[in-house]
């Protein structure tokens, strides 16, 4: 047997109790490929213990999604019946939480279709989902992205493996990396997100305004691969782990509001401290260190340079077009996040690269093309769109995060004072933002 009873009930229990922080009478969306189905199941029991009102589970068959878009014309695609724009009107106002178990049963699949019609449907997807989407990145409703593995993923990570030992290998790690391998999983996380809470501190109170990226290592041009400038928002807000959400980011005030948003977790696992860039303040060039999934395509390697914050050029090797019809949406050409990550993470110690954006993220700095959060900004939930675009804070139907971290990479944060602050030195936090 690949997992015991065991540990599917004390991960359910991690995901319903610290991932989304399910509250007694809120109800619950957990969407997952039909592969997942046994464990979605754990889940529910788990959240109906919990107290849960309402448990919906849905079932997102990629293998549907092709046979859709290699039938249907491109106006077909755009189409969605209305009721998805009700239920996500209906689970904003009611404030649903959601938990997202990704692993592929096939992860070849997205690369056999046509990346145009991927993106129309997908876009279409993204719409009609908006209302209550938007309401998660503005953490006003509890999410949470987590991961179970399948054959063919596990083959992936493990090409050398025999298969029957491929899928117990990546079980074990990801295992490793939950924490499930803790006598107490609930308290070896909270001592983690402890220690991602102080180096937030730090980045907060020392007020940084610009990060400035630059790795040495040269790229196949002979430059550096990254010597890139982040400028932040004139309000930036750091948020990392469970802390620093915007709904809780006074959460020791003392004050108590029957509407804001219980202390939640987006990933499991996290390793990441992440703010909102100023859509016009990038500046300079870099190149992904691990693969990237633009419409759930594997784009192995690919090269941006930025100025004044839009990407002016880039090449994506033979994965050129996915990347052009990406940046064919609006807004996707300027960032919407920029997140640190240490390369002591245990997911980069592993020496594995995870073809998951859930692992890859968090073994690496990377940054996100597209929508932005606004928790970014501070008071940034509050505000209109108008006024988010207008502080900076970009605007899309699509994410999509790129890893750049390396174990040579160098972050520099520059001050509101004029000075600066070494944040990272060849892939580690530097003492001063540890102490």
């Amino acid at each position: 047997m690949l997992y015991s009873d065991t540990d599917l009930e004390q991960y359910a229990h991690l995901l319903i109790r610290l991932g989304v922080n399910l509250q007694p009478g809120q109800s619950l969306a957990v969407r997952t490929e039909p592969v997942h189905r046994d464990f979605a199941l754990v889940l529910a029991a788990a959240a109906y213990d919990a107290g849960a009102k309402f448990v919906a589970i849905e079932y997102s068959d990629m293998r549907l999604q092709s046979i859709r878009v290699n039938r249907n014309s491109e106006e077909a695609l755009e189409h969605l019946p209305s009721y998805m724009e009700a239920i996500a009107q209906e689970r904003k106002d009611d404030r649903w939480a959601a938990i997202s178990l990704v692993g592929e049963e096939d992860p070849s699949l997205p690369a056999q279709l046509d990346p145009n019609k991927l993106r129309i449907l997908q876009t279409a997807e993204y719409r009609a989902m908006m209302p209550w989407r938007s309401s998660m990145m503005e953490m006003k409703q509890q999410w949470n992205v987590a991961a179970l593995p399948t054959p063919a993923w596990a083959r992936k990570v493990f090409p050398d493996l025999p298969a029957e030992k491929a899928l117990p290998s990546l079980w074990q790690e990801i295992r490793r990396i939950i924490r499930l391998d803790k006598g107490d999983p609930l308290a070896a996380w909270q001592e983690h997100l402890d220690n991602l809470a102080s180096a937030r501190s730090t980045l907060q109170a020392k007020q940084v305004q610009a990060l400035h990226f630059y790795d040495p290592e040269p790229g196949p041009d002979g430059e550096p691969s990254t010597d890139l400038t982040i400028g932040l928002t004139d309000r930036p807000h750091w948020a990392g782990g469970n802390s620093g959400l915007g709904a809780n980011s006074d959460e020791d005030s003392g004050e108590e509001d029957q509407n804001r948003t219980p202390i939640f977790l987006p990933n499991i696992p996290t390793e990441e401290l992440f703010t909102t860039p100023h859509r016009l303040r990038v500046n300079g060039w870099t190149r992904t260190s691990r693969p990237s999934f633009p419409f759930r395509r594997e784009v192995e390697e690919v090269s941006f340079r930025f100025e004044d914050g839009r990407v002016t050029e880039f090449s994506a090797g033979d994965d050129q077009e996915t990347y052009e019809q990406f940046f064919a949406v609006e807004g996707t050409r300027f960032l919407g996040e920029v997140a640190l990550v240490d390369v002591s993470s245990p997911i980069f110690r592993s020496g594995l690269t995870y073809y998951s954006t859930l692992f890859d993220e968090n073994a690496a700095c990377h940054v996100a093309f597209g929508q932005a959060y606004s928790i970014g900004l501070e008071g940034g939930a509050e505000l209109s769109p108008e006024e988010l675009l207008e502080a900076g804070v970009n605007k899309s139907d699509l994410h999509l995060d790129v890893m750049i971290g390396t174990p040579s990479l160098d972050v520099t944060g520059q001050l509101a004072d004029g000075g600066k602050l070494q944040i990272m030195r060849e892939g580690r936090y530097t003492s001063d933002v540890l102490a």
